[in-house]
């Protein structure tokens, strides 16, 4: 993403010619690099573009990621505190905030934090805009919508959230097709302000996302819908429990489905488009985390009120000290989960070595293609990273020319033998008793 945006400042092509993931925020790189290339300049840290070191952007990108991470948190609280109460969205911004996917993923450069808050966004602009019933309200949110799926291409399911509450308010209002209209234009005009190649290079967008549908249309047959759930710690488990329990308890309540409506939507279309893509990356599922807060945060509120006809506790001040007992319960695991996954950072692992190695011996700018269950955290190396669910989805000529090393994770199977072969294997890495991770080796293409 960020060798991207730099090579649109060396070049001036805006056009990536490649679609594997949309433009929106390798664009917003791109204003981020050159304010870091004119700050740079007035340090005389280089004179030209050709000077402009890829590494140097890392760090600014790292900023904004965590800035839009604090954002999302916020937005959840406003988006609880519109479709249920003040302690609701409280609650889920809580948890989100101690969240370990979402803490671990809100440092790092990629579009996933983005996408995220840009969903949420919709949800909330989506129900805004069914309070206010405006076609203008309507056309906001579907802006929005627009760039959460110019962010990334699953966030198409945004618009489910809007549509929800357009379905639900306005199906009998006499002007509910200018709305939609205006919701569906707003849509439209952000995906294409923001991918305007979409059109200008039809041929080379259509084969990005026909690439993406084709790892999705690959289905959970061989287990994919449990990849995310089987990395969460044990911590984890009774919180997703109580976020069903939540979901349930809006779902059964007619006074509220109607509220909930873009939340339930929203999280059953990403929900499926998550456990069908089979990448296994955790990232992927982070645009439900908000949703499940939400459905958590629910069910805790909902205790707090089944308290009160306890006899003595219906008290306003035993009211309080239920909520904040209920809501430490409810963050403290969460919490405890985070620190554990930032101590299992710490511990030797073949993905970490095989990355430690890959930033002292591969030369910069390089091109690699990592495949799902490699080492991760690469963005942060300026190198460009091919990432692939399996070096199989493309043809040995494909790499050829568009890479310069091959990252294969895994048992040295049959159909891994024509990679294991293009070229010399230039690291190689085991796991034993003290060091987890996959088999991992690294074949250079080119001499």
């Amino acid at each position: 993403m960020i060798d991207r945006a730099v090579r649109i400042l060396r070049t001036g092509d805006w056009n990536t010619h490649l679609f594997d993931q949309p433009t929106l925020v390798v664009y917003c790189v791109v204003v981020v690099a050159a304010v870091r290339y004119l700050a740079g300049a007035i340090a005389g840290q280089w004179t030209s573009l050709d000077l402009f070191q890829v590494g140097s952007v890392y760090g600014p990108t790292r900023i904004v990621a965590a800035a839009l991470g604090i954002l999302t948190v916020w937005l959840v609280y406003r988006l609880g505190e519109e479709i249920a109460t003040r302690r609701v969205g409280l609650l889920a911004a809580a948890q989100l905030a101690v969240f370990p996917l979402h803490v671990s993923e809100s440092h790092v450069a990629r579009p996933d934090v983005p996408a995220t808050a840009l969903i949420v966004l919709t949800m909330w602009l989506g129900v805004r805009a069914a309070k206010a019933g405006t076609a203008r309200a309507y056309g906001i949110a579907g802006v929005a919508a627009g760039c959460a799926a110019a962010a990334e291409y699953s966030g198409v399911a945004a618009i489910v959230a809007v549509a929800a509450m357009w379905l639900v308010r306005e199906r009998r209002a006499p002007d509910r097709g200018r709305k939609a209209a205006a919701l569906a234009a707003g849509a439209a005009a952000a995906f294409l302000v923001a991918m305007p190649f979409a059109v200008g290079d039809l041929p080379h967008f259509l084969d990005g996302v026909a690439g993406q549908l084709a790892a999705i249309a690959r289905s959970p047959r061989d287990g994919a819908p449990w990849l995310h759930t089987r990395e969460l710690s044990w911590l984890i488990a009774p919180w997703l429990l109580l976020a069903a329990v939540g979901a349930a308890v809006v779902t059964w309540r007619s006074r509220e489905r109607g509220r909930w409506a873009p939340v339930l939507l929203m999280a059953a279309a990403y929900g499926y488009v998550v456990v069908t893509y089979p990448t296994g990356a955790a990232r992927d599922a982070l645009p439900i985390v908000p949703m499940l807060c939400l459905f958590a945060g629910a069910a805790a509120v909902e205790l707090v009120r089944l308290s009160r006809r306890v006899p003595r506790w219906h008290t306003s001040w035993a009211n309080r000290a239920a909520f904040l007992v209920v809501s430490l319960l409810v963050v403290a695991p969460l919490t405890l989960a985070t620190v554990g996954s930032i101590r299992e950072l710490r511990r030797p692992d073949t993905r970490t070595a095989t990355a430690q190695w890959i930033k002292e011996a591969v030369p910069q700018g390089s091109r690699i293609v990592v495949e799902t269950g490699g080492p991760t955290y690469l963005e942060d190396v300026p190198l460009r990273v091919i990432r692939t669910s399996a070096l199989s989805d493309r043809p040995l000529g494909w790499y050829c020319e568009h890479a310069d090393y091959l990252i294969l994770s895994g048992p040295d199977t049959g159909s891994a033998a024509a990679y294991l072969n293009a070229g010399p294997t230039v690291f190689q890495i085991t796991p034993t008793a003290q060091r987890a991770g996959p088999p991992i080796r690294v074949v250079k293409l080119h001499e």
